[in-house]
């Protein structure tokens, strides 16, 4: 499987994950400036960067900042909440605000809150 069909089955999974909760979400082909769009009730709920390693025993991921304030930036011109979604081999979908990492120097994302808690706690 090459690197882009690993990256659009991991979106496919995080759009599932949506679709469970009872979002209506749809993958974008050109993945710029995000991958996923979530809404409910027609009114868009997010936008989502969705990143993932396949690489064994890695639980970490570094993002572009570029790519944070470029995903914050169309959330604002949408005016919706944007979302990472990111994932490590084998492991379940985390989620991370992107304004609570943009300002860091290196931007480093962990084994954080899985994407279905956070959607648990907000429905």
């Amino acid at each position: 499987m090459t690197n882009y069909e690993k990256g659009a089955s991991f979106e496919f999974r995080v759009r599932n994950v949506f679709r469970n909760f009872g979002y209506v979400a749809e993958r974008k082909a050109a993945s710029a400036p995000y991958d996923i769009i979530v809404m409910k009730d027609g009114k868009i709920s997010f936008i989502v960067d969705a990143k993932k390693t396949s690489q064994k025993n890695k639980r970490y991921i570094y993002l572009k900042k570029h790519d944070v304030e470029k995903i914050i930036k169309e959330s604002e011109k949408i005016k919706t909440t944007p979302l990472i979604v990111y994932g490590f081999y084998r492991t379940p979908p985390f989620v991370e605000f992107p304004k609570n990492v943009v300002n860091k120097k290196t931007i480093r994302l962990e084994e954080g809150q899985e994407l279905v808690e956070f959607l648990r706690n907000i429905n």
